[in-house]
C-alpha cells in the first residue's frame, strides 16, 4: 500500500511539472499579447527613451520571446522570479513572500468556518429530513450558493463595521502577527467579515451536497441492516453512513479550495487587504508582467497540491479507493 502510494504521488508530482509547465507558457504569450508597454507604464509617458531602454535592458526585455521564455523559467526554479515594474524593483518572490501570509490565514480560517458550519447543517438536515431544521439548512445554502461573495462582503461591511460599528472595516493585522500564537486567534476579529465572506459560498456548497449525500446513503441496503440489528439512528448516521457520504463531499472541499483563489482576489480587494488576490489585481492593472507570472504559476501550484491531497484523502475515508 505504501509503495503503491508512493508510487502514485510521484506520478502525480511529474504530471504536475507538466501542467506548471503549460500554465507558464499560457501565462508568458497572455502578458506579451497585453497593450501597452509595461516599462512606460511604469516611468511615465515622458518618461527619457535613454532610461526607458536601460530599464528594458535590466529586466531583459530588449531580447527574443523566446529568449525571454527560457530565461525566466531557468530563474523560476532557481529562486529568481524577475522583478516588479511597479514595486520600485523588488524581488516577486519577496513580495509574494509579504503577502502571502495574509492570503493563507484567510482561506485556513473560510476552509474552517465551512468545515465548522456545513457538516453538522448537512447532517442535522438529512437527519431531521422535511422539519424546520431541514427547510433552515436549504434555505441558508440556497441563499449562499445564490449570493456574490463581492455583494456579502459589502453588505456585511455596511451592516457590521458601518452601521453597527463592531468591527474595522480594513483589518490592519501584518502577516507576522497572524501566524504567531496567540495571534493566529487574536487576530481573528478584525477578519472575521471577510472570513464569512470567502468561506460562506463554498459553505453552502458543501452542505447541500452533504444532505443529498446523507439521505442517498441512508436508503441503502446496509443502512437498512444496521437499523435492525438494533443501532441507534445516531450511530447509524454518524459512524456508518456519515463516512461513504463524505467521499464526494471530499471532492466538492477540494474543488472548493480551488475557488477560495478567485474568492480572495475579490474579497481582499473588497475589504482592503493586502494579500495576494489584491497584488494579483494591481499587478494586471499596472502590467507588472514578473508579478503576474509568478502568483500565477504558485496559484497553480496550490491546486496540484490540493488535487493530490484530496487523492490521498479519498483512501484514508475508504481504504477501497485505489490510486492509479
Amino acid at each position: 500500500m505504501a509503495h503503491n502510494t508512493l508510487n502514485y504521488v510521484i506520478k502525480k508530482l511529474l504530471i504536475a511539472v507538466v501542467v506548471l509547465i503549460g500554465v507558464y507558457t499560457i501565462v508568458f504569450l497572455l502578458c506579451f499579447m497585453m497593450p501597452g508597454d509595461p516599462v512606460r507604464a511604469s516611468m511615465g509617458l515622458r518618461a527619457d527613451p535613454e532610461a526607458i531602454r536601460l530599464q528594458r535592458q535590466l529586466f531583459g526585455l530588449d531580447q527574443p520571446r523566446y529568449v525571454q521564455y527560457f530565461d525566466y523559467i531557468s530563474n523560476f526554479v532557481r529562486g529568481d522570479w524577475g522583478l516588479s515594474f511597479k514595486y520600485e524593483q523588488q524581488p516577486v518572490f519577496d513580495l509574494i513572500m509579504q503577502r502571502l501570509p495574509k492570503t493563507a490565514y484567510l482561506g485556513l480560517w473560510a476552509i474552517i468556518f465551512c468545515v465548522a458550519t456545513a457538516i453538522p447543517l448537512g447532517i442535522a438536515a438529512s437527519y431531521k429530513q422535511n422539519t424546520a431544521v431541514d427547510g433552515t439548512a436549504v434555505f441558508i445554502s440556497q441563499i449562499g450558493v445564490s449570493i456574490p461573495n463581492f455583494w456579502l462582503g459589502i453588505m456585511l461591511i455596511v451592516i457590521f463595521a458601518v452601521v453597527l460599528g463592531w468591527v474595522s472595516p480594513v483589518p490592519e493585522v501584518t502577516g507576522e502577527t497572524l501566524w504567531s500564537f496567540p495571534g493566529f486567534f487574536t487576530s481573528l476579529k478584525p477578519y472575521a467579515l471577510a472570513i464569512v465572506t470567502l468561506g460562506t459560498g463554498m459553505m453552502a456548497s458543501v452542505t447541500k451536497m452533504l444532505r443529498e449525500e446523507m439521505l442517498e446513503v441512508s436508503r441503502q441496503d446496509y443502512i437498512t441492516l444496521l437499523r435492525a440489528k438494533g443501532l441507534s439512528e445516531r450511530s447509524v448516521q454518524l459512524k456508518h453512513a456519515l463516512r461513504n457520504a463524505m467521499i464526494p463531499v471530499v471532492t466538492i472541499i477540494g474543488l472548493q479550495l480551488l475557488i477560495l483563489v478567485s474568492g480572495a482576489v475579490l474579497t481582499e480587494t473588497v475589504f482592503g487587504i493586502n494579500g495576494l488576490g489584491r497584488l494579483y489585481i494591481d499587478a494586471v492593472i499596472q502590467r507588472d508582467w514578473f508579478v503576474i507570472m509568478g502568483t500565477t504559476i504558485l496559484f497553480a501550484m496550490a491546486v496540484v497540491i490540493v488535487n493530490l491531497v484530496v487523492d490521498l484523502v479519498y483512501m484514508l475515508i475508504d481504504p477501497r479507493v485505489k490510486l492509479r
